[in-house]
């Protein structure tokens, strides 16, 4: 039995599809935190279980007969109680409690690349207190790392797309120069469903990014050329935009950029040591030849989206 964390979202779509396909689908459950993404779980053959890592006895129930745990319950923003140190740090500590209670045999966990406490990162430091706590629960564990995740309804890159719709110019962060290593989202759904076969992945933390190093000025580059749209491209200090993305990030239920991830965009996020092919045997997407999905991004999508509105998802 497998039980996902976080299923309603955005990397656990391409996991239950994933795990559907390895012929998986009916030992897994999806924990969701509204019975509205019920179908959303139902609709890749899982079973879904309301539930929430802030919520110890929620979690205590999820977890009967459980043998491996898809930890992808993560947030990237404070709102209200869901902060990111309730959900990506007390809420790990919750499931790795909830876990070793129920005699889990496995936790594989999802982060950023370079989670890490000691970083001045909210996001970061976050996921950080999170690993610390799996890595120390006593229950073998695997964490992945992961640089920006490009696909179908991801974040980051239609967030971009949305952007570029708007004449005349298109607004770069920055100098352009921070370094990324994409990857697609079936490419990370592969390697968290592989490592649950993978005896060397037992106990490791692995970094699984895609081959290419792109930096943000590139990524906009193949956005703008995927989508035929040619924009004078303007350099904007990161220091100037703190004021704006503040105010987005305190009125809008789900703003396009958040200030950690502003804070984040003048830090390269590259791997040091790859392990999608080598370990994974899984041969990573070009962001280049994988962008035809931005041509379906409107501004006006983007504006639905930053008010909380329901958008599509991955297929």
């Amino acid at each position: 039995m497998i039980l996902v964390t976080g299923a309603a979202g955005y990397v656990a779509g391409f996991t239950l599809q994933a795990l559907q396909a390895a012929g998986k689908a009916a030992q897994v459950r999806g924990l969701i935190r509204n019975p509205a993404g019920a179908a959303r779980v139902t609709r890749w053959g899982a079973m879904p279980v309301t539930g929430d890592v802030s919520d110890p006895a929620s979690l205590r129930a999820a977890m009967a007969g459980v043998d491996v745990v898809i930890h992808l319950a993560a947030v990237n923003r404070d709102r209200g109680a869901t902060t990111m140190e309730a959900v990506n740090a007390v809420g790990t500590r919750n499931v790795v409690e909830a876990a070793r209670a129920a005699g889990v045999g496995r936790i594989i966990n999802l982060v950023g690349l370079g989670a890490d406490e000691k970083r001045p990162f909210p996001l970061a430091a976050t996921q950080g207190r999170g690993v610390r706590a799996i890595m120390e629960s006593g229950v073998p564990y695997t964490v992945l790392e992961t640089s920006v995740i490009f696909g179908p309804g991801d974040e980051f890159i239609n967030t971009l797309a949305g952007l570029a719709r708007i004449p005349p110019v298109m607004v770069v962060p920055g100098d352009g120069r921070t370094r990324f290593q994409p990857i697609a989202a079936e490419d990370v759904a592969a390697c968290l469903v592989r490592a649950m076969d993978l005896p060397q992945t037992v106990n490791a933390r692995m970094q699984i990014c895609g081959d290419e190093v792109l930096t943000l000025e590139e990524i906009i580059d193949a956005i703008l050329e995927a989508m035929a749209l040619k924009r004078a491209k303007v350099h904007v200090p990161a220091g100037l935009l703190r004021l704006p993305v503040g105010i987005m990030d305190a009125v809008l239920p789900r703003p396009p950029v958040t200030p950690s991830l502003l804070g984040m965009l003048g830090v390269d996020n590259t791997a040091t040591d790859n392990k999608t092919g080598s370990v994974f045997g899984v041969t990573p997407r070009r962001l280049r030849d994988n962008l035809a999905f931005t041509r379906q991004m409107t501004f006006g999508r983007l504006v639905r989206r930053a008010l909380g509105k329901s958008d599509a998802r991955q297929g």
